[in-house]
């Protein structure tokens, strides 16, 4: 089976690594979690967006197998002991290649609808595209794979994206699946996480 890529992420950032990311930025510990989930599942709609750009996925690996970041990750306990501030400046240079003249727009986005500072979100976004991509070049994953798992688990991906990124993502529909009394009901309106409950 394969991994949930969210989780499997997610396991990286304790709640130490959280507290620190607040001393920076001085918010509340669920909307940063609110906001890092909102950045990876970004992240994962831009990279699906891209997975023809081959050679921008090797290259980027090649970047961040160089930077200091992914030597602080212990890949084998799932640990992110520090959080050196280099993820803003390398960060952002990922997410200028793979969202282009989108990224301002994300970032408000996740600013504006999780409640967060603008300066805040910059940053998040930031931190998760270094996080996602240092364990993208770690475990080895090629574009084409990285590519499937995407499409595999969208659904609950979208589920952690604000509307108003599904959107400039191009996601304005999707498929809501949702168990009830032995029926599955579907709907394809970005609407439907308003009025049902969230697909895990």
């Amino acid at each position: 089976m394969n991994p949930n890529l969210q989780i499997e992420l997610k396991r990286f950032i304790s709640s130490n690594v959280v507290s620190k990311l607040n001393k920076f930025y001085f918010e509340n510990d669920s909307l940063l979690n609110k906001a890092i989930d909102a950045a990876i599942g970004t992240l994962f709609l831009g990279i699906l967006n891209k997975s023809e750009a081959e050679d921008l996925y090797k290259d980027t690996l090649e970047y961040v197998a160089e930077i200091e970041f992914y030597n602080e990750i212990e890949f084998e306990s799932s640990r992110l002991l520090s959080v050196d501030d280099c993820y803003k400046t390398y960060g952002d240079s990922i997410l200028s290649q793979l969202f282009e003249n989108k990224k301002e727009r994300i970032t408000e986005m996740i600013s504006n609808e999780i409640g967060i500072k603008s300066e805040t979100a910059c940053e998040i976004f930031n931190f998760a595209a270094l996080l996602s991509f240092s364990y993208f070049c770690n475990k080895k994953k090629s574009l084409s794979e990285l590519k499937a798992l995407i499409e595999e688990q969208k659904r609950g991906i979208l589920n952690t994206i604000p509307s108003g990124i599904k959107i400039i993502m191009g996601y304005t529909n999707y498929e809501y699946v949702e168990e009830k009394s032995g029926r599955r009901f579907s709907t394809s309106s970005i609407f439907s996480t308003l009025f049902s409950s969230k697909v895990s």
